[in-house]
C-alpha cells in the first residue's frame, strides 16, 4: 500500500537530498508551464493533471528520478524521453540534477498540453 502524503514538502523529506533537488526543480518546472496544472498525491508519488493526468515524478531506489509523461507515446523526436518498456509512457531519467535540460524540459511540457488540448 502507497504512504499516503498530504503536501509535497512531506514526501520531500523522505529522499536522499540528490532526489529532493531534483524533484523540487522539476515541480517548479511543472508547476510553471500552466496556471491550470493541478498537483495531487497518487499511488503515493506527485502526480499532475491539466485536463487529465500530464506526468508523475518516481523516484527509484537506484537513486534515479523520472519525469513520465502519461501521453508520451505522441511526444515524438525529443532528445532523453524514452518508452523504457512501457507502451504509453515516455519517461526523462535523472540522476543529478545538472542532468535536467531546461530547454528540452519546458518543451516537453509545453508540447503534453498541447497534445491534451487535441486529445480531450
Amino acid at each position: 500500500m502507497a504512504v499516503k502524503y498530504q503536501f509535497l514538502e512531506e514526501y520531500l523529506d523522505t529522499l536522499p537530498t540528490v532526489q529532493r533537488l531534483i524533484v523540487e526543480e522539476l515541480d517548479r518546472y511543472i508547476l510553471a508551464s500552466s496556471d491550470k496544472i493541478k498537483f495531487k498525491f497518487s499511488y503515493g508519488i506527485p502526480f499532475y493533471e491539466y485536463i487529465k493526468n500530464v506526468c508523475y515524478i518516481n523516484c527509484k531506489k537506484n537513486g534515479i528520478v523520472n519525469l513520465a509523461f502519461w501521453n508520451g507515446k505522441y511526444l515524438n523526436d525529443i532528445p532523453g524521453l524514452e518508452f523504457e518498456g512501457r507502451v504509453l509512457i515516455k519517461a526523462f531519467s535523472y540522476k543529478n540534477i545538472e542532468d535536467i535540460n531546461e530547454e528540452v524540459l519546458v518543451f516537453t511540457l509545453q508540447e503534453a498540453l498541447r497534445i491534451q488540448h487535441e486529445i480531450h
